[in-house]
């Protein structure tokens, strides 16, 4: 008698063992107790700016971009350095990026100490791109969804980092993405 209850308390304790930590994920996940961690060092866009038709004046695949409204100076030459060397320090992923001044007319910014960065000159992508704050650089995927924007700073160092963080990112993006 005393081995028959022993074996059922026993095959009770290996079910309970298996089902309470599943119970309990399920229960924490459906009332939204956990929180995920965040992990993308740019500030998100939620929802993503979708840029439609106006994605085709991009060049195709992953797109880090800069808007030129004629008054940026320091901080925007900072940044073109910045998203050129970026596009270096991708190494072979760096067919898949490309640099990208957009104005809404011809630039007065120097562009020639950053090869890298190409130029777009289209009004109406500007004006649908008017959701991203001033002089910010911004990450556009294949699809023409704007995710993440970073600040830029006159300041090399800080450019500096947030460079980094643009870059982190961006490996991030490219590894998981399927696409461009």
């Amino acid at each position: 008698m005393k081995s028959a209850k022993k074996s059922r308390a026993t095959l009770i304790g290996v079910i309970l063992a298996f089902l309470i930590p599943v119970i309990g994920a399920k229960l924490v996940l459906d009332q939204t107790w956990y929180q995920g961690a965040v992990t993308n060092k740019g500030i998100m866009l939620v929802p993503p700016v979708e840029l439609q038709d106006l994605n085709q004046s991009l060049p195709e695949g992953w797109v880090i971009a800069l808007i030129d409204d004629g008054q940026c100076g320091v901080n925007c030459e900072q940044a073109l350095y910045a998203i050129n060397q970026t596009d270096v320090a991708l190494g072979k992923e760096t067919e898949r990026v490309t640099p990208v001044l957009i104005s809404a007319a011809p630039s007065n910014l120097n562009i020639s100490n950053t090869p890298q960065v190409k130029t777009v000159v289209n009004p109406d992508l500007v004006q649908k791109l008017s959701e991203i704050p001033q002089h910010h650089l911004f990450i556009v995927d294949p699809l023409g969804n704007v995710m993440l924007h970073y600040p830029t700073y006159s300041n090399e160092e800080e450019m500096r980092a947030e460079a980094k963080n643009l870059l982190a990112d961006l490996r991030t993006m490219l590894k998981l993405s399927k696409i461009g």
